[in-house]
C-alpha cells in the first residue's frame, strides 16, 4: 500500500535525475498555465460588458500574489525541482483563497482541486492527499477567520468532496503511467545490459581472433619449449642419478667396513690370532651397533632418493620397547659418562610388545638422549616410560639449564638452537633437525611429542606410542608378526624374494606389511595361514591358477623352480620385481650383492654358484674393501687352501684374467677408468674368460639410476572381477603410469606397457 502511495518504483538513484528532470519540465508547463490563465482572466474582466461580473479595480491586490508566487518558483527551480514545486503548489492555493477572498465570489474555490492533482501529477497520490489537506484547512481557517465567512458549509464540502476526487482520479490515471515507466525502465536497463554484454563479447571476439592470428607462432614457441624443457629434465635426472650413485657408493663402502671388520673382530676375534679383552669387544659392540644404525638410515635415504616418493614410510616389526630403551641409552652412554652425568633408566617390567619402526624410535630416543646430554652440566638425565590405557608414554628428564618459556613453542622448529650462539655445545653436535625429526617420526606411530620445561631446574621431553599391543615375545617368528600386525595394515606375500626385498617394500607400500616366502607354492600356504591381501610374485615365477579356474602352467624361469601348478585362493599380482637375481641378469653376471655385505651373505652367493671357489679374484678400487672381503673369505667354512687374488682396478683385473683362471670374480661396479659394467662386458666378450662366474658387488641397490623394470604386469582374482573393481583399477594406473617422454614426440611410435587382467 505505502509503495502504492508514493510510487517507490520511481525513487530508484538510478533513474532519481531523469525523474527530476521530467518534474521540471511539468512544472514548467504549470506555470505557464497559471501565467496564462491569469492574464486570460484580466482580458475577460476587462472587456466591455465582462461575463463575470467583478469590479475591475479589484482585480490589481492578486497580480501581486500570482507574480510573487511564479517568481519565488522560478528561483528555486535553480536549486532543485522538489522544492519548487512544493511553492509552486503552496503559492496555488494561495492565490485561489486570495482571489476568493477579494473577490467575495465562491467561484475561484471551484478551482482548488486543481491544487491537490497538480501534485499527484508532480509528486505522488500522497502529496495529492498533503497538498488536499493543506488547501482545505486554509479556506477554513480563512472561513473561521471571517475573510471567506461568506462560503457556506455544504460549498465547503462540495469543494473538499471535488477535490479528493481529484486526487483519487490523479491516482488512478498516474498508477497507469507509473506502471508504463517502470516497464520502460526496466526494458531500458535490460537493453543497456545486453548492450554491454554485446559490446564485451564483441570485444572478447577481437581479442580472440587476434590471439588466433599467432595461435601457429606460440604453438611453434611452445613445442620449442617443451623440447628443451625436455632436455632440461633429462639432465637434470642425469645429474640426480650421478648423485644418488656417487653417495651411495661413497657412503656404503666406508659404512660396510666399519660394520665388517667389528663383525669379524667380535665373531671371529681367533682369526686375528688373539683374544679381545672384554672392554674391547664392548666397545666394539657399541661401533657396531651405531654403524648399523647409521647403515640403515643410509639406506632409507637412499631409497627415498631412487624411486622418488618424496614420503617417510615406517617399517613396523613386534618390538620390545624396553630393549630398545635401553640400547638407546647404551650407545650414548659412554658420552653421557665421560661429561661426569649419570644416566638412569626407569622403565617397568611388562611392557606390552609394540608395533612400532624399531629404527625410527630408536632415533627419536637417540635424539633426545644426545641433546639432553649436550645441555647439561651436571646431575644426571633419567629415562622412563609408562603405560596408560591408551598408549606407552616415554619420558627423556635432564637436570639441565632449561628453556625459557618463549622458546618452548619453538623447539619443534627447523634450525632452532635457543636463540643464542651458545646453545650448540660441543659433542654430538646438530643442525636443529632432531627434535623436528623426531617429532615426525612419533607423529607417524599416531603419538604425540611434548615437552615441560623449568629454567636452571631441567627439562623433560615426551612422547606416546598407541598401544598396538602384539601377543607373544618380539624374536617370534614372521607369521605371528603377520597376523597380528597393526589393524590398519594389509598383508602381502613376496613368492620367492628375499628378505632385503620385502623390506624395501613394506617401507614404501603405505598401511601394508610384506612377508617374503621362497616360492609359490609356499607363498600360497602362508597367505592362508595368515589372511593375505594378496600375493606378489615375480613375472619369472610360475603362474598361479585361481581357485575354481583352469589351471594355468608355466615355467619358473631363472628361479629355478619345476614347472608347478598352484590353487591361490587370493589375488595374484605378476610383476617385475627389482630383485638382485634380475639385476644380475641385467649385467650379465651371475649374482649381485648389494654393500654392505656380510660374512654369511657372501658364503650364501658363493653357495649358490654351485661351483669350485678354491681361487677368488677381488676386484675393488678401495683396498680396506679388498682387505675386509679377503678375511670374510678366510673366515667362511671350507676356506682352508682358498687362494685369494686381489686387483684394484678394471684394467689390471683383465691382466690378471689373461694368465690366471680364478673359479670366481668378485667385481665392483663404480671403479675409476674401467669401470665394472665395463669390465664385466669385456670378460663376457672374450671366449676364454666368458665362462667365470661373476658376483657384482654394488653400492647401488638398483644398479645406476632410476630402475626401469621391463615386463608384463598381470592380476588374477579367483572370484573374477567386479565391474566396479575393474574401474576403479584403470583409473588408479592411469593415474601412476608415467607415458614415455618419446610418446609424446610426433615422430616417435609409443610404447605402451602391457597391462593385463584375467578373470
Amino acid at each position: 500500500m505505502w509503495n502504492t502511495l508514493v510510487w517507490r518504483s520511481l525513487g530508484s538513484p538510478d533513474t532519481a535525475d531523469e525523474i527530476d528532470d521530467l518534474r521540471d519540465q511539468t512544472l514548467r508547463l504549470f506555470m505557464w498555465l497559471v501565467g496564462v490563465g491569469y492574464v486570460a482572466w484580466q482580458a475577460i474582466v476587462w472587456i466591455p460588458n465582462p461575463p463575470i461580473g467583478v469590479p475591475r479595480y479589484w482585480n490589481w491586490p492578486l497580480f501581486p500574489v500570482v507574480l510573487g508566487g511564479l517568481a519565488v518558483t522560478l528561483l528555486l527551480r535553480r536549486r532543485g525541482a522538489r522544492a519548487a514545486v512544493a511553492v509552486f503548489l503552496a503559492s496555488s492555493a494561495i492565490d485561489i483563497a486570495v482571489a476568493a477572498w477579494v473577490w467575495q465570489s465562491t467561484l475561484p474555490p471551484l478551482f482548488l482541486p486543481l491544487v491537490p492533482l497538480a501534485a499527484v501529477a508532480l509528486f505522488h497520490p500522497l502529496a495529492g492527499l498533503l497538498a488536499w489537506a493543506g488547501s482545505m484547512a486554509l479556506l477554513m481557517a480563512m472561513r473561521e477567520l471571517g475573510p471567506l465567512a461568506f462560503l457556506a458549509g455544504d460549498q465547503m464540502v462540495h469543494v473538499g468532496l471535488a477535490a479528493l476526487a481529484a486526487v483519487c482520479a490523479g491516482w488512478a490515471l498516474g498508477r497507469n503511467m507509473v506502471t508504463a515507466v517502470e516497464w520502460s525502465l526496466s526494458s531500458y536497463e535490460q537493453a543497456s545490459r545486453n548492450a554491454t554484454a554485446a559490446r564485451s563479447h564483441r570485444a572478447e571476439l577481437v581479442r580472440a581472433l587476434r590471439q588466433l592470428d599467432n595461435v601457429n607462432y606460440r604453438l611453434e614457441r611452445a613445442n620449442a619449449a617443451l623440447e628443451a624443457a625436455w632436455k632440461a629434465a633429462d639432465a637434470a635426472e642425469r645429474s640426480k642419478t650421478e648423485f644418488v650413485t656417487n653417495i651411495s657408493h661413497e657412503l656404503r663402502t666406508p659404512l660396510n667396513l666399519i660394520v665388517g671388520f667389528a663383525d669379524m673382530i667380535v665373531t671371529t676375534p681367533e682369526s686375528y690370532g688373539a683374544t679381545l679383552p672384554p672392554a674391547f669387544r664392548g666397545d666394539l659392540n657399541a661401533i657396531y651397533r651405531s654403524a648399523q644404525h647409521l647403515l640403515t638410515l643410509t639406506d632409507d635415504v637412499l631409497d627415498l632418493a631412487r624411486v622418488g616418493m618424496g614420503r617417510l614410510a615406517l617399517a613396523r616389526d613386534p618390538v620390545d620397547l624396553g630393549q630398545v630403551i635401553h640400547d638407546a641409552a647404551d650407545i650414548v652412554r659412554e658420552y653421557v659418562e665421560a661429561k661426569g652425568l649419570w644416566l638412569q633408566i626407569d622403565v617397568p617390567a611388562g611392557l606390552p610388545i609394540l608395533s612400532l619402526d624399531r629404527l625410527r624410535i630408536r632415533q627419536v630416543l637417540l635424539n633426545l638422549l644426545t641433546n639432553a646430554a649436550r645441555f647439561t652440566e651436571r646431575g644426571g638425565i633419567t629415562v622412563s616410560a609408562d603405560l596408560t590405557d591408551s598408549a606407552v608414554v616415554v619420558r627423556v628428564a635432564d637436570t639441565g639449564r632449561g628453556i625459557a618459556p618463549d622458546g618452548l613453542t619453538k623447539v619443534f622448529e627447523h634450525f632452532y638452537h635457543g636463540g643464542s650462539t651458545d646453545a650448540r655445545p660441543e659433542g654430538l653436535g646438530g643442525v636443529g633437525l632432531g627434535l623436528p625429526l623426531s617429532r615426525r617420526f612419533v607423529e607417524l606411530h599416531g603419538g604425540q611429542v611434548g615437552v615441560e620445561s623449568t629454567p636452571d631446574v631441567g627439562t623433560t621431553f615426551w612422547f606416546t606410542l598407541p598401544l598396538h599391543a602384539v601377543e607373544g615375545h618380539a624374536a617370534e617368528a614372521w607369521r605371528a608378526t603377520a597376523l597380528v600386525g597393526h589393524a590398519a595394515e594389509r598383508v602381502l606375500v613376496l613368492a620367492g624374494g628375499d628378505g632385503r626385498l620385502a623390506r624395501f617394500l613394506e617401507r614404501h607400500l603405505r598401511a601394508c606389511r610384506v612377508v617374503a616366502a621362497p616360492n609359490m607354492a609356499r607363498a600360497v600356504e602362508v597367505a592362508v595361514e595368515v589372511r593375505a591381501a594378496a600375493i606378489l610374485a615375480d613375472a619369472a615365477q610360475p603362474r598361479a591358477a585361481a581357485v575354481g579356474a583352469p589351471a594355468l602352467e608355466a615355467r619358473a624361469g631363472a628361479r629355478g623352480d619345476a614347472d608347478l601348478v598352484v590353487e591361490a585362493p587370493v589375488p595374484v599380482f605378476r610383476l617385475p620385481l627389482p630383485h638382485t637375481e634380475r639385476l644380475a641378469e641385467a649385467l650379465g653376471a651371475s649374482d649381485y650383492l648389494v654393500k654392505p655385505i656380510t660374512r654369511h651373505e657372501l658364503a650364501a652367493a658363493l653357495a649358490r654358484l654351485g661351483c669350485r671357489t678354491d681361487t677368488v679374484l677381488i676386484v675393488d678400487d678401495d683396498p680396506h674393501f679388498v682387505r675386509l672381503v679377503s678375511r670374510f673369505l678366510r673366515g667362511i667354512a671350507g676356506a682352508d687352501g682358498r687362494q685369494v687374488l686381489t686387483a684394484h682396478s678394471g684394467h689390471e683385473a683383465l691382466a690378471i684374467l689373461e694368465t690366471r683362471r680364478p673359479d670366481v670374480v668378485l667385481l665392483d661396479v663404480v671403479m675409476p677408468e674401467l669401470g665394472g659394467a665395463e669390465t664385466l662386458a669385456e670378460i663376457r666378450r672374450r671366449p676364454e674368460m666368458a665362462g667365470i662366474p661373476v658376483i657384482v658387488l654394488s653400492g647401488q641397490e638398483g644398479g645406476e639410476g632410476p630402475l626401469r623394470l621391463d615386463g608384463a604386469l598381470t592380476v588374477v582374482k579367483p572370484d573374477g572381477f567386479k565391474l566396479e573393481e575393474l574401474l576403479a583399477a584403470i583409473e588408479g594406473l592411469v593415474d601412476v603410469l608415467e607415458p614415455p617422454r618419446r610418446y609424446l614426440s610426433v615422430s616417435a611410435t609409443a610404447q605402451a606397457p602391457r597391462v593385463t587382467a584375467r578373470g
